[in-house]
């Protein structure tokens, strides 16, 4: 966490547009975003490479561009499959950088539709992973034909491989093995990662070349992937515990080419990579001083740092000073046509930067991780910009003009007598965005809590949904009050918000009182969410019913 509260000291989140810190939903920041948008449609078919197109093509989608509608992204669904032969064997000129790209824009726009293609990148990436771990250029012919491992590569395979399990794509726990040897191995001493290291077969560190910011973004960003993908974050998991995605089963060990393997990487190895990366990043960072090394490259990689290291953390920061001050210069240095130049093409380069701006990775984890932790700010697709940029802003996840806000700020006024509240405000209260059910909570946040013990099974229903898509961990024990409810519908309510606020991904059956042994089991789960908790604030008091 130092690493953000240094940010603060070094940069100041006063802008050149004002006092006010940057977000995401800034007017100024979303004006920005659609001039880079109208950019991208009228330009983005000249980026000759795939792997540029899909990029350009994953911009527009994050910031609200209908799929089914834009030229550029249809084309590039099309040049996608191009790409894949009958037999499942991939033709991409730019490798790895392609692969993962490629993975999460399929990923976004069509994760069904399209699941023949993200096996076969999965495929791919599995086939051209280096024995160390890495991935890298394959100019040589096989991976390890080349000499040393490639960080800016190794970072889109580690993506790819995430996202692939976000989707419940097989990932072979045998390749994040490898991966997080690699990553814990080619770090510096000071914290550090390089463009290219090498190392040898047992992870001891042979050569590498100089560090560089955007390396160390990357190779962290990494680090917390694989973190999550080996299941150490939202859990205290022991030291040597393998994650249940990735154990071996005896089934399946005679039809894979991998066989059996031991997970070798104790959480700590992850714990100190951080550590030392985070403290090199507070000594490094200047957004300034790395304009002119892949500038706008970088941004994605620090956004996705950021991202994972919040998910790591807990935590979900609305305006971190280090977003509002490279968005600062960021919005100084668009061009009058909309785009960003650097050394990658402006086509690239903005869709680098609209994914910086959008805080991509970020509102990735709504989708596929943790739906309502991270709060509004979601560019779901299909959601096309106003034909004014003007006056614009972010609700609920769709561009929206500011004379279209009125609706919401009206059913808040009509909710202050949540205690008769009808049917058909409840029905209202369960489409509120999470910027809405925040203002909602901060005037009537004990109110609601009452709720939960309210003699309508309705209004109890309707406490639950809004204390559990607040994404607030303090409404934990309510909603722990909760899961003892009589009606079965209250409690499953309040388990699912439960396991939202912990990012559990597989959820936990409720017993049912038809259930042999219910009141045991009841017993079990109330202690196990109570336990959780009082990780969280030991001197918690909970009610019971």
């Amino acid at each position: 966490m130092r690493f953000f509260i240094v940010f603060l000291l070094i940069v100041s989140s006063t802008t050149a547009f004002g006092a006010e810190a940057l977000t995401p939903k800034s007017p100024i920041v979303l004006q920005a975003i659609g001039r880079a948008v109208n950019y991208l449609k009228q330009n983005g078919i000249k980026e000759n490479r795939l792997g540029g197109r899909a990029l350009a093509a994953l911009a527009l989608y994050k910031a609200g561009t209908d799929p089914v509608s834009d030229p550029l992204i249809q084309g590039t669904l099309a040049d996608i499959r191009k790409s894949i032969a009958s037999d499942g064997t991939i033709a991409i000129s730019d490798h790895i950088y392609t692969a993962g790209i490629c993975i999460l824009f399929l990923a976004e726009v069509g994760p069904e539709e399209y699941r023949r293609e993200l096996i076969a990148f999965g495929r791919f990436l599995h086939d051209n992973q280096r024995k160390d771990g890495s991935w890298t250029y394959l100019t040589s012919g096989a991976a390890d034909a080349y000499p040393s491992g490639d960080m800016s590569m190794t970072q889109y395979g580690t993506m790819g491989l995430w996202t692939l399990h976000q989707l419940g794509i097989d990932v072979s726990g045998y390749d994040v093995n490898r991966l997080g040897r690699w990553l814990t191995s080619v770090q510096t001493a000071e914290g550090a990662y390089a463009y290219q290291t090498t190392v040898s077969l047992d992870f001891k560190q042979i050569n590498w070349n100089n560090p560089k910011l955007s390396m160390t973004a990357a190779g962290l960003a990494s680090v917390y992937v694989c973190r999550d993908l080996f299941g150490f974050n939202g859990e205290n998991r022991k030291v040597d515990e393998v994650h249940e995605a990735f154990r071996s089963r005896s089934e399946d060990i005679a039809d894979s080419p991998l066989g059996s393997y031991r997970l070798t990487i104790p959480k700590e190895m992850f714990n100190v990579a951080q550590m030392k990366g985070n403290a090199w990043m507070e000594r490094n960072f200047n957004p300034i001083t790395t304009a002119a090394d892949h500038f706008h490259y970088y941004l994605y990689a620090l956004e996705r740092y950021a991202a994972f290291k919040e998910l790591a953390e807990n935590k979900s920061l609305e305006s971190p000073p280090w977003y509002s001050k490279v968005a600062t210069i960021m919005l100084e240095k668009q061009t009058a046509d909309g785009s960003w130049l650097g050394t990658n093409g402006a086509q690239v380069d903005t869709a680098y930067t609209v994914l910086f701006l959008t805080r991509s990775t970020r509102r990735s984890f709504e989708k596929w991780k943790a739906p309502n932790i991270f709060d509004g700010g979601n560019l779901r697709g299909g959601r096309g910009l106003p034909k004014s940029t003007d006056d614009i802003r972010i609700e609920d996840g769709n561009i929206v003009s500011l004379s279209e806000m009125g609706s919401a700020e009206q059913l808040i006024e009509r909710l202050e007598d949540l205690q008769n509240t009808d049917e058909e405000t409840l029905g209202q209260l369960a489409e509120l965005s999470i910027a809405d059910v925040e203002n909602l909570l901060k005037r009537n946040k004990s109110k609601i809590k009452k709720m939960v013990g309210h003699e309508v099974a309705a209004q109890r229903f309707a406490a639950v949904e809004l204390l559990g898509k607040s994404g607030d961990v303090s409404n934990a024990p309510a909603l722990i009050y909760a899961l003892t409810d009589p009606d079965h519908d209250v409690a499953e309510a309040a388990q699912k918000a439960l396991l939202r606020l912990t990012r559990q991904l597989k959820p936990e059956p409720l017993p049912k009182p038809e259930d042999a042994g219910f009141e045991r089991k009841m017993t079990l789960l109330v202690n196990r969410w109570r336990d959780w908790y009082r990780t969280i604030d030991p001197d918690a008091v909970f009610e019971d019913r």
